[in-house]
């Protein structure tokens, strides 16, 4: 059943493309039909006077196939990339406390192609972890591997509209960017809509999870749908309501590197599938002339009968974007072993995966020159599930640049 839906979000995604299909023809296209035109009508004529075909075509038509200056192409591709340097301690009860040092480096092309068409490649540390692009240090002086982020077409179907294929930044709203669901580091792949007048935005998806050469893939679908209002006086409330459905979950092994929180049964493979509902908002407002913003999220797994559910709410006050600014955030999460796939979800927070509860504090500044510093401390609790619960703390401070 579920795999005919996946056929019927791309067949969406498809007839949602075609309407723009007959306007994608450029003035470039028609110049080079024309320059065609004008190359067989000169032929005939050549012929019919006598003339050398090669030098009429040299004298009358060559000129207008001549391409006028051609744009550098710096002004069409932008390199993004980043840098950062964290000192991490673990602290986990019953567990050797652990220090750390970590680094990630990212670098992306993105090329704008045409007014409605850009493609992005990008690269990064950290091996293959779907969620992390964290390099430790400290093995022998090693190289260190450098994977596929991201890579991606951004198909622009109108001002409003578009289709994005490929491997992928997260499409889907997160509110004030958290990860009850998706860690900020996922990149999706397969094929999603996203739609947004500036008051109404909807996301659809369709994304290949695990492949299989024999049995049935697995893949999740995901729609998304909200809303944006601003007052007179600028504050902004953002709300909205998520469904993910994941097809061939239950009795198949965890996803890449184990359930990390997820019950599993006597075979360690998934004990429930995964269909989870989600409902979200944020408010965005002035305090004192500084920016402030509230979030709360929660998640239900409803293929799922106990540790099914999950939520988080937060603020965070100021914002860390010039030169000289910081910022001061707060959370609390608590997300029980099967509310959410724990592949996906924050790599840090309770060390990663479900099952985890308790409190997040950050805070950032930053420095002329692009860098910045940032401190961030987990106190949580992990462990419920499995009648082990034990303490967790974790602290890090960043170094990071961008460039």
């Amino acid at each position: 059943m579920r795999s005919v839906l996946l056929s019927s979000v791309f067949a969406v995604l498809v007839w949602a493309a075609s309407p723009v299909l007959a306007q994608t023809t450029s003035a470039d296209d028609v110049v080079a039909l024309r320059a065609q035109v004008e190359i067989l009508l000169a032929r005939v004529e050549a012929l019919e006077q006598g003339v050398s075909v090669s030098t009429q075509i040299e004298q009358e038509v060559l000129p207008v196939q001549r391409p006028g200056p051609a744009a550098s192409w710096t002004e069409n591709v932008q390199l993004v990339g980043d840098f950062r340097y964290r000192h991490e301690s673990i602290n986990e009860e019953g567990l050797t406390e652990r220090h750390r040092q970590r680094i990630r480096a990212r670098l992306g092309v993105i090329s704008n192609l045409a007014d409605n068409m850009s493609v992005g490649f990008g690269l990064t540390t950290g091996g293959d972890n779907p969620i992390s692009g964290n390099q430790t240090l400290g093995s022998g002086f090693s190289h260190k591997d450098i994977d596929l982020d991201y890579a991606y077409f951004d198909w622009s179907l109108s001002e409003q509209l578009s289709l994005v294929g490929g491997k992928m930044r997260n499409p889907f709203y997160r509110p004030n960017r958290h990860h009850l669901i998706f860690d900020e580091d996922l990149s999706p792949e397969g094929l999603a809509l996203r739609f947004d007048t500036g008051g109404f935005f909807g996301n659809l998806g369709g994304f290949w999870v695990e492949e299989r050469g024999e049995g049935d893939d697995s893949i999740l679908i995901g729609a998304q749908a909200g809303f944006s209002t601003t007052s007179v006086n600028g504050t902004r409330l953002t709300a909205g309501v998520s469904y993910y459905t994941y097809d061939e979950v239950k009795g198949h092994a965890p996803f890449f590197f184990g359930g990390a929180g997820n019950l599993l049964d006597e075979d360690g493979n998934y004990l429930n599938d995964f269909d989870q509902l989600e409902l979200f908002g944020e408010l965005n407002f002035n305090l004192a002339d500084q920016p402030v913003t509230l979030f709360a999220d929660y998640v239900t797994n409803t293929a799922a009968k106990v540790f099914d559910d999950g939520y988080a709410i937060g603020a965070r006050y100021r914002s860390a974007s010039a030169p000289g600014s910081w910022d001061l955030s707060y959370s609390y999460q608590d997300l029980q072993a099967d509310a959410v796939v724990a592949t996906f979800t924050d790599s840090d927070w309770g060390g990663g995966g479900t099952d985890a509860k308790g409190h997040f504090f950050r805070t950032n500044y930053v420095f002329r020159g692009g860098w910045r510093f940032r401190f961030t401390y987990f106190m949580n609790e992990r462990g419920e599930a499995e009648g082990n619960l034990r303490d967790y703390n974790r602290l890090q401070a960043d170094i990071s640049f961008s460039y």
